[in-house]
Parts: C-alpha cells; sequence; structure tokens
C-alpha cells in the first residue's frame, strides 16, 4: 500500500472491523498504526481512555467539534464519535505508517471527503446468525441497545452499494489477509466511480438486513411480553 491516505474499516456494528483493526496493527506495527477516536460512550469493562478511544463528556466533545479538532464525527446509537484531525496525519516521527480508522459508515464519507486518496473498505459478517450471535455474545449492551445498534446498521447496509471494496469477515485471520491484499492493490481509495457490488455482496447485504429486521422484532416483542407481565 502506497502511503497516502489511511485506511478506513467502516461496516455495521459486530461485523468485526474493531478485531480486524487490532490484528492489522500487532501484526504489522511498522507499517499501520491505530486510529484511537474520541467518543462519548461510557468505557465497557477493562477498556481504558487512549487505548480503545478517549472517552469525554459531550460537552468537552462538541468543544472539540467548534475548534475544528475533528476530521469527522458523527451521533450513533445516541453517542458521539469522531476521528481527530491529528490522526490522519504522518505521525512525527516520521516513519511513515499508514494510520487505520475503525469508523461508522458517516465517518468514513467525511474522511473520504477531507482525505480524496484514504482506502476504504466495507467490513460485513458472513451471515445474519453469526452476526447477531456476535452481539449478543458481547454481554456489553441490553437488548434495546442491540436494537439500537441492528437499526442503525440497516441503514448503514442500505448505503453499502455506494463503497466499492468489501471484505466479508467470517474468519478474522482470513479477513486481514483480505484487507492487506485490497489496501496494497489501492481498492476503495478515493471517491472516483464505484462499481456495483457483485452479486454474492449484494445478496449477503439483503439476507443481513432480513436478519436484523427479524431480530428487532423478536426483541421488541420480548420487551413487550416483558411489560405485560
Amino acid at each position: 500500500m502506497t502511503r497516502g491516505g489511511p485506511l478506513v474499516l467502516m461496516g455495521p456494528s459486530g461485523a468485526g472491523k474493531t478485531t480486524i483493526a487490532g490484528r492489522l496493527v500487532a501484526l504489522h506495527p511498522e507499517r499501520f498504526v491505530f486510529s484511537v477516536s474520541t467518543t462519548t460512550r461510557p468505557p465497557r469493562a477493562g477498556e481504558r481512555s487512549g487505548r480503545e478511544y478517549h472517552f469525554v463528556s459531550r460537552a468537552e466533545f462538541m468543544e472539540m467539534v467548534d475548534r475544528g479538532e475533528l476530521a469527522e464525527w458523527a451521533q450513533v446509537h445516541g453517542q458521539c464519535y469522531g476521528t481527530p484531525v491529528a490522526n490522519l496525519a504522518v505521525p512525527a516521527d516520521g516513519d511513515g505508517r499508514t494510520p487505520v480508522l475503525d469508523i461508522d459508515v458517516q465517518g468514513a464519507r467525511q474522511v473520504l471527503d477531507r482525505v480524496p486518496d484514504a482506502v476504504a473498505l466495507f467490513v460485513l459478517p458472513p451471515s445474519p446468525q453469526v452476526w447477531i450471535g456476535r452481539l449478543a455474545g458481547r454481554g456489553t449492551e441490553a437488548p434495546a441497545e442491540i436494537v439500537r445498534r441492528l437499526r442503525t446498521a440497516v441503514g448503514e447496509l442500505a448505503a453499502a452499494s455506494s463503497f466499492g471494496a468489501f471484505v466479508v469477515n467470517g474468519d478474522v485471520d482470513a479477513a486481514v489477509r483480505e484487507v492487506l491484499t485490497l489496501a496494497d492493490e489501492g481498492e476503495g481509495r478515493g471517491h472516483g466511480s464505484r462499481p456495483p457490488a457483485d452479486a454474492d455482496v449484494a445478496r449477503l447485504c439483503r439476507e443481513l438486513e432480513a436478519g436484523a429486521e427479524c431480530e428487532i422484532r423478536r426483541l421488541e416483542q420480548e420487551r413487550q411480553a416483558g411489560a405485560a407481565q
């Protein structure tokens, strides 16, 4: 991958983009550096500010927005997330490592507007069953939060066709190898003209959307049944 812009991994919550980003940086620290985003959401168990995220208050976050310190930002799942401008710059030590961003679809579009030569890859889970199992298996969100994430994901999946490069994350090691290959080939670089998603990717997106809608209905029915008791 030629040094010119960041590597952007986007996709619905639970697709595994954070895991891929972490594995990529761990395996190739000489080539990549993880971009630590800023967020207003509270830390999960085991998370530390400055490692997974920079955790700030909403007031602090909006002050960063007003000062122009964020290259992109969006409100997702009721919380604010953003990428500091400094994260997109070549590191001060001049080592030329490529920043790896793990962000949502809204943020990816903003980064591509700001850095036209960024490489943007859309990460997808391999099936609705695996995807929903990952979300539920994390044990970090209540059912209402999972519903919120799935509703956001439906909109993100509907926008997937506007991007040109996809990675299906059924196996993390294989997904990391595919990310490296696509990055080296410059796939997903810049806005440019986008070929339509191939038939397999389009079909997977439809299956994921349908699975999300089904799970949303199931969780909402459980909630209503519980409230009626």
